[in-house]
């Protein structure tokens, strides 16, 4: 039971943290966010030439990467305390962040919220949820397959 209990809040606080990341990379001004776009930029012309990427593919790549992350977080911590798969609830919960996020940019210089980043976050959402429904989906198969081999070889 206490290692149960354990478990949730790991996955709670990895969540949390990942809020936290995303809270600390927004409120980063413009002109910083516009620096380590083209940091990445720089080291992704390096490794696959000219034109590879833009600042904007890279910023909006981090959005919707970001909230992918968070949303397959909270499927986690959700499966872990509800013991079951909640993928529209995890969505719902990682959209409502994005919401906040975009809001909190008002507040930062050079900063602005967008709906266009909101959707992209919310895109990321779906992801998120997507891809933890699969590996769950293939968890429990290859787990199926285990119990059917051991009952083949008892019997």
């Amino acid at each position: 039971m206490q290692q149960e209990r354990i478990k949730k809040a790991i996955c709670w606080l990895l969540v949390i943290a990942c809020m936290g990341v995303i809270f600390w990379l927004s409120s980063r001004t413009a002109e910083e966010s516009a620096a380590q776009s083209s940091a990445i930029v720089e080291l992704i012309t390096r490794l696959f030439g000219d034109g590879a990427v833009t600042s904007f593919i890279v910023r909006k790549s981090a959005h919707f990467l970001e909230f992918t992350g968070l949303c397959f977080l909270f499927n986690i911590a959700l499966y872990q305390t509800k013991k079951k798969p909640l993928p529209i609830l995890s969505i719902a919960l990682t959209s409502a962040y994005a919401i906040t996020d975009e809001v909190h940019q008002l507040f930062i210089e050079g900063r602005s919220c967008q709906f266009s980043d909101w959707l992209i976050d919310s895109c990321g959402a779906v992801l998120g949820a997507a891809a933890f429904v699969l590996i769950l989906h293939f968890i429990r198969k290859h787990c199926e397959k285990k119990v059917k081999f051991v009952d083949t070889v008892n019997n």
